[in-house]
């Protein structure tokens, strides 16, 4: 185990903008903060881009051009990702103003206007969401006196590790991919500062962890 295994993780990012010159400016920023980035221009993009990409956190503009718009995008990330940050990056002041308004955001959304954020607002954002969902991500998380701080959701995880499932199974009780499982269990291991390591096995350490008491529930 390593403090230092926190700062090795890499938040990723799905971007979404049908503006390209947007689409490779902020992804450049975003990445030059130590994220990984991948821009997409649509909804349709970005819906098939989350299983096999499966982001912690989703930036997306609202008004996308003819189709589905940002508000479509995040109630299907709501619904089928609820582990994942959203944050809305605007034209416009207010988001009624640019999507369908029977259709509604999310409550855990963060919103902020293109003209008045900075690289610094766009960072503490994306951040910000992540501690607003209903599953935090790991980089969200505490841990002091060697006691680390995990979510309802993460303690789940540790118990079906410490009951021996497997990750398929873990994905067949959860009800969701083994991707997104997987992504989870890993996501798991570094709040719990576990490096990946070929010589260790992160399981057997993330339940001793848990039977010592050194892990709590936020």
């Amino acid at each position: 185990m390593n403090s230092n295994s926190q700062t090795q993780f890499k938040l990723k990012v799905l971007f979404v903008e049908d503006d390209l010159f947007t689409l490779n400016t902020v992804g450049d920023l975003l990445e030059r903060q130590g994220m990984t980035v991948l821009g997409v221009a649509s909804v349709p993009e970005a819906v098939a881009a989350l299983a096999e990409f499966v982001p912690n956190v989703i930036v997306t503009d609202l008004d996308l051009g003819p189709g589905p718009d940002g508000s479509d995008l995040l109630n299907h990330v709501h619904e089928f990702y609820p582990w994942a940050g959203k944050v809305i990056l605007t034209a416009h002041s207010s988001p009624e103003l640019a999507v369908d308004t029977n259709s509604g955001l999310p409550a855990d959304v963060t919103f902020l206007i293109k003209s008045l954020a900075t690289s610094e607002d766009i960072y503490e954002a994306i951040l910000n969401s992540v501690e607003r969902t209903q599953d935090p991500r790991n980089m969200a998380l505490e841990h002091t006196d060697g006691v680390y701080t995990v979510s309802k959701s993460q303690a789940e995880l540790l118990r079906l590790l410490a009951d021996g499932l497997s990750n398929v199974a873990i994905a067949r009780k959860r009800n969701r991919s083994l991707a997104a499982t997987e992504s989870l269990i890993h996501r798991l291991f570094t709040s719990l500062g576990i490096n990946s390591d070929p010589d260790v096995n992160q399981r057997v350490i993330a339940v001793k962890m848990w039977q010592q008491g050194l892990v709590r529930i936020k």
